[in-house]
């Protein structure tokens, strides 16, 4: 048998006995009897009559005792207690004893009027919840629950009192009072959390005294409008973000796509190191601000990260919003945040799917084998008058290929690299313990991407693991991500090279099957199929890691301490390979000699690396003191990234074998390993205060004073701040009982921030090496560009004014703004005798001002399920407001560009009063009917046959007028549907599908069907495009045939409709599910880019098809 603990440790009896012998020392001296008679006596009289008989001393205050009413004693052998009771009976006093002491305290009288009411707070979980906000209803009363979760308050006696519960991202809770003195409540998750909380990804700010714009959206939103990944549902849920198609890339699953925010504010960013990155480190000027979980991140990670892991996204746009981060948020910013730890209770969710990608060639109108046999006979490819021999060879060729095409030759080369693409996705979330104090979720993905055209793939690997560890006031949380990459280009080649080929050509032998080397072997010309089959090679990849810590402390309810500390770091690899039998080396030069013979074949190579670090320490304070709310934060931040890559090339491989670079035979003509690389530093300092009064006046205000490294020494610092202001008009008297006016909040806002994406030369003098000379052994060093030390940073200030209203069944949102973009960084001319023509300096500016409309409409919502219908539109106008002189020398290269006879692409220019996105060409008065030559308006207003470059004028704007989109959400008995459609009208755009396709065609190629229908052919004809073959200018004796430049004759208006997107789904009844042991279960069906309608006919996915994607899922949770 087990001793006893006090056995096993006898130094703890003695001391044992002495507490309970004090105790009951103590005791049995309160028991003393005393004999006392007392007849209207003071009470300080009584006490030394006690103190003379017992061992007891009394402590009091004379303050406390002077107006004590005189006493009488009469006790007779009773014990101290009881004498005590008796006397302090009839006084305002009390007493309490300690040891030989008796404390004189006043009497705390009762307030009959009120009742003390406690309890303790807790999660689904039965995990406690420190501050909530317990409120007595009908009151401005309330109190705080502590760190466990406990409440006390006092509530009126003669009223029926309510509580209520509430806390930001749960359900509000009402308990309506009993006899009862405690109460357990347990609040639940808040679904829809996003509509009362502001996620900035710094501090999060209540939504109803936010005076900032922003756009809120919540996974669920996410994942009804596709699975495929962030930005493709973006396109379906807000206009104001511009997710733009991309004509040249298509569906291209490895291509990364191009947005702004609220309209174009930056010039493109300079090109001039003629170094072509493919790791993907550099930042596009327009492009917003993206954070993950807190930390900065890349339009890449977002595009491949697993959307399972995504809790929200919320669009910060206007200075009130985006200011919290300063010099990096002009082109506004997209918060994400992945999804938090739910709670204890442990489960595993898999969900994977099924996605099948099919081409959409429907924007091509391509001639077939008869037709583009025709278009040749009347361009005159078989006419030779003048030579008989020549003349019968033509006719020969011209018979020979009628024959063929009567016979069924009719190749449709555009369906030879293409396929249906069927990629999946697999994703398995556990959720780890069940302590109440550490807790963890981890989770795995893999998602292949199978491309449309052959070959063409992108896969992903990626793990994160979450852990959280709370011990008593201070919570720990550490996220830890790691993404794997590999992509693959189509070996087949660019898709334009398929859109270009005859139709009377042959792919394959017709006897044996055989792919053939030639698809015109009288003339050599390759078949592009061929080169998919020896070899060809275009990968790439990386390995990205990050790292999150967290740490919180909250010291008091109303106080939190935070710190943060993020590390990333990238690897990235691309490798290229064109084998020496490529078609690339099929023409005639590489024939013309046994040097150029030798230099078949290419490799390129590209290697690369990021990292970064980051951290901030901030303390905020949130308190409401009766009608007040106060909420403030400061912190401080510090931040390090930098990147290296390098790029080298190769040529000369004899075989197809050789698919490495140490096989080259040389670095390719007129290069060398080159490279770039980036450092950029950061420090800031951020306050920020929100305030309300009453919860009807709003203000928010925000200052961040930071440094960084990428400007000039001389301009280090910048300053970039907000002032907002609001008025909930619904918590009005005269509106606040209303039932049909649930919200109505006015804003507005004003604040300047800073613009980084930028090459971080421009402010420093970077030297480079005389590799190719060296003196006595010395090597020399040139300066390669011209700093400037006084460079600041691009600022954006912003206007904004909006409304948030609920009326009824109708929510509404609006917003107009006006941005103006200053110290723009432009090219200034300098002096040549400098060493330099141009040098980066702060002088553009440019406006964008614009509205953005949402509203949503609940239609019909009961138990069953609800119908929902929505609709937003944004428009944005650009306009320059301010140039350099040196855009006149940037404009006069562009002119003299437009005066190439070989150029058939309007150039960019940019002129005080006009938009970025403005379109420039000659005005055309269309095709003269006469002789089939195109009229032309100079400045002037006069008329002319001949182009001239000067006559170059604004012709439209390719940004539209209005986006936006429309579309429904319903749910019946687990039943979901939901579709989105997108617009956009009042844009234009150059069509260049009609230049290249139908005016200016290679008749050695593939044309346009409207070469057929519209070309000028006899004089008298009305007719859209220019007549074929070569003419005369008057005056002129020499015949040509010149392309055709940029004319207003191919500027169409561009209006678009396109059906986004349309899902399904079907969440399985719990009583079915619960005897598989499945908590839930949910199978989905997405259909996206399912038809797009449009006003102008052109041609899209010039290098890379678009797709129609449609896509099954299902997810199951035990």
């Amino acid at each position: 048998m087990k001793k006893l603990f006090v056995l096993r440790h006898p130094l703890l009896l003695p001391l044992l006995c002495f507490f309970l012998l004090s105790g009951k020392l103590s005791g049995a001296t309160q028991q003393e009897r005393i004999t006392l008679n007392l007849k209207d006596a003071t009470i300080t009289q009584f006490f030394k009559e006690i103190e003379n008989r017992t061992a007891y001393k009394f402590f009091y205050k004379d303050s406390q005792v002077e107006n004590a009413p005189l006493i009488n004693v009469d006790a007779n052998n009773k014990t101290l207690t009881e004498v005590l009771n008796v006397v302090f009976e009839k006084t305002s006093l009390s007493y309490e004893i300690t040891g030989n002491q008796i404390v004189i305290k006043q009497k705390v009288v009762a307030d009959k009027r009120f009742r003390t009411i406690s309890g303790t707070v807790t999660d689904k979980n039965k995990d406690p919840l420190p501050f909530v906000t317990v409120a007595v209803v009908g009151t401005n009363k309330g109190v705080y629950t502590d760190i466990k979760g406990e409440f006390t308050i006092d509530v009126p006696v003669e009223t029926t009192s309510s509580l209520n519960f509430r806390m930001i991202g749960m359900n509000d809770v009402t308990v309506i009072l009993d006899k009862r003195t405690n109460y357990p409540v347990m609040l639940t998750e808040n679904t829809l959390s996003l509509d009362e909380v502001v996620v900035t990804g710094i501090v999060n700010k209540r939504a109803e005294s936010f005076t900032g714009s922003v756009t809120s959206i919540s996974s669920k939103d996410l994942m009804r409008t596709g699975n495929k990944n962030v930005f493709e549902s973006l396109k379906n849920l807000d206009p104001s973000l511009y997710i733009m198609d991309n004509i040249t890339n298509g569906s291209n699953p490895n291509a990364l796509p191009s947005m702004e925010l609220r309209g174009t504010s930056s010039f493109p960013s300079d090109a001039s190191t003629s170094i072509s990155l493919k790791g993907n480190y550099g930042n596009v000027p327009n492009t917003p601000l993206f954070i993950l979980d807190g930390f900065e991140t890349t339009i890449e990670r977002v595009m491949d990260m697993d959307m399972n892991r995504v809790e929200s996204v919320t669009i910060l746009k206007d200075a009130s919003a985006k200011a919290l981060y300063g010099s990096k948020a002009a082109n506004g910013v997209v918060v994400i945040e992945t999804k938090k730890l739910s709670g204890s209770e442990q489960r595993v969710t898999y969900t994977g799917s099924i996605d099948i990608s099919m081409p959409d060639l429907t924007s091509y109108n391509l001639t077939n084998s008869a037709e583009k046999l025709e278009v040749e006979r009347i361009e005159g490819v078989y006419s030779s008058p003048n030579f008989i021999e020549v003349q019968l060879a033509l006719n020969k060729l011209y018979n020979d290929r009628k024959k063929l095409i009567e016979e069924g030759l009719d190749t449709y080369w555009l369906s030879k690299p293409l396929r249906v693409g069927i990629g999946s996705k697999h994703n398995v979330n556990i959720e780890l313990g069940d302590s109440k104090s550490l807790k963890g979720i981890a989770d795995f993905t893999y998602n292949t991407i199978t491309g449309v055209m052959k070959g063409s793939d992108r896969k992903n690997i990626s793990g994160n693991v979450e852990m959280s560890y709370r011990y008593k006031n201070i919570l720990f949380r550490n996220i830890m991500t790691a993404v794997s990459n590999n992509s693959q280009e189509s070996p087949w080649g660019d898709f334009g090279v398929y859109a270009r080929m005859n139709p009377y050509w042959r792919s394959n032998d017709p006897v044996t099957g055989m792919l053939l080397r030639w698809a015109e072997p009288t003339t050599y010309t390759a078949n592009p199929m061929f080169d998919a089959t020896i070899g060809t090679t275009n990968t790439s990849s990386y390995l990205d890691f990050q790292n999150n810590f967290y740490v919180e402390l909250r010291p008091t309810q109303f106080i939190k301490v935070a710190g943060r500390f993020g590390v990333s770091a990238k690897r990235s690899n691309a490798d290229e390979f064109l084998p020496s039998n490529h078609s690339k080396y099929s023409t005639y030069t590489y024939m013309l000699s046994e040097e150029l013979k030798m230099r078949r074949g290419s490799y390129r190579l590209d290697n690369g690396k990021s990292s970064s670090f980051s951290g901030d320490v901030n303390v905020s304070y949130s308190r409401t003191i009766e009608k007040h709310f106060i909420s403030a934060y400061i912190g401080a931040l510090s931040s390090e990234s930098t990147y290296s890559a390098y790029v080298n090339y190769a040529e000369g491989f004899p075989n197809n074998q050789t698919a490495d670079i140490t096989f080259a035979r040389q670095y390719a003509e007129g290069t060398r390993p080159m490279g770039l690389s980036s450092l950029n530093r950061e420090l800031s300092f951020l306050s920020t205060v929100n305030y309300s009064y009453d919860n009807k006046y709003l203000v928010d205000a925000t200052y961040r004073l930071g440094a960084s490294s990428l400007y000039g020494k001389d301009n280090r610092w910048s300053t970039d701040w907000s002032v907002g202001l609001g008025w909930n008009l619904h918590n009005e008297g005269f509106l606040k009982n209303s039932t049909v006016i649930k919200q109505f909040k006015i804003r507005g806002s004003v604040g300047v921030t800073g613009n980084q994406n930028f090459n971080t030369s421009y402010a420093v003098g970077t030297y480079k090496y005389y590799t190719n000379y060296n003196y006595n052994g010395f090597t020399g060093a040139y300066l390669a560009n011209m700093p400037n030390p006084l460079l600041r940073w691009e600022q954006r200030q912003d206007y904004n004014i909006g409304i948030d209203a609920e009326i009824s069944k109708l929510k509404l949102k609006l917003d107009y703004y006006d941005g103006y973009t200053k110290n723009m960084l432009t090219d200034v001319s300098v002096a040549p005798s400098v060493g330099f023509n141009m040098v980066k300096d702060n002088l553009g500016l440019v406006r964008n001002k614009g509205f953005e409309i949402t509203a949503n409409i609940n239609l019909w919502q009961n138990k069953n399920g609800f119908f929902n219908i929505y609709g937003s539109v944004a428009s944005n106008t650009n306009e320059i407001m301010k140039l350099s002189e040196s855009m006149k020398t940037y404009n006069a290269l562009q002119e003299k560009e437009a005066a190439d006879k070989g150029n058939n692409k309007p150039v960019i220019m940019y002129q005080d009063g006009m938009s970025m996105n403005a379109i420039w060409a000659v005005k055309s008065l269309g095709i003269d009917p006469m002789n089939g030559q195109e009229i032309y308006v100079k400045k002037d207003g006069t008329r002319t046959y001949v182009y001239d470059p000067l006559d170059l004028i604004v012709v439209g704007d390719t940004r539209p007028k209005a986006r936006g989109l429309f579309g429904f959400t319903a749910e019946y008995k687990g039943f979901g549907f939901s579709t989105t459609f997108r617009y956009k009208v009042g844009g234009q755009i150059y069509n260049q599908t009609l230049v290249d396709r139908v005016e200016n065609i290679d008749i050695n190629n593939n044309v346009d069907k409207r070469v057929l229908t519209g070309r000028w052919q006899y004089p008298g004809q009305l007719a859209m495009y220019k007549r074929l073959g070569t003419f005369q200018y008057e005056g002129d004796p020499l015949a040509r045939q010149e392309m055709t430049r940029a004319t207003s004759r191919f500027v169409q208006d561009l209006n678009e409709l396109t059906w986004g997107t349309a899902s399904v789904y079907y969440d399985f009844p719990r009583s079915v599910i619960e005897n598989w042991r499945i908590q839930r279960m949910r199978f989905s069906l997405y259909m996206n880019d399912v038809v797009t309608i449009s006003s102008v006919q052109a041609e899209r996915g010039l290098n890379y098809p678009f797709a129609r994607t449609v896509s099954c899922s299902l997810s199951i949770t035990f």
